[in-house]
């Protein structure tokens, strides 16, 4: 029987809060970095853009679709800085047995990886002034 994967992003979701002047306790140096801004990030090309990126970049070893590994939500969290880069990439995911950690760690690697070689983002905007935001991807797999 063959599998036809896709991988498909169930939404993009930016982490929010319930006011714009909430801040993140992480800082750089001489940075504050958003959870919210007035404008917030976006890919070049929008959500759609941002999905057929996510579906050609992020490959699914087929180790992981024959074992049928459950991963379960998946969540990419990084920082778009002031200038539209990406960075701090970090994967969120439920605990996972270690044979099933060491099964899918290819997925996970190829999604950072992916997410690291993202183009330049329209940065997020407070005051008219671009500034880093924090930002939450979540990703999900479907095998059929």
């Amino acid at each position: 029987m063959k599998y036809f994967i896709r991988t498909l992003l169930v939404g993009v979701i930016v982490t929010l809060c319930s006011l714009l002047s909430h801040q993140s306790a992480a800082q750089s140096a001489t940075q504050k970095v958003y959870t919210v801004a007035e404008v917030q990030p976006e890919f070049p090309g929008g959500y759609t853009a941002l999905s057929r990126y996510l579906a050609e970049t992020i490959k699914v070893p087929g180790s992981m679709v024959r074992k049928h590994y459950d991963t379960g939500p998946i969540a990419a969290k990084f920082i778009i800085n002031d200038i539209g880069y990406v960075q701090d990439v970090r994967i969120t995911m439920k605990p996972l047995d270690k044979k099933t950690l060491r099964g899918v760690q290819a997925y996970i690697t190829n999604i950072i990886a992916a997410i690291e070689k993202m183009p330049r983002w329209q940065p997020g905007q407070v005051g008219g002034k671009a500034v880093p935001v924090f930002y939450t991807l979540p990703i999900e797999i479907t095998m059929q």
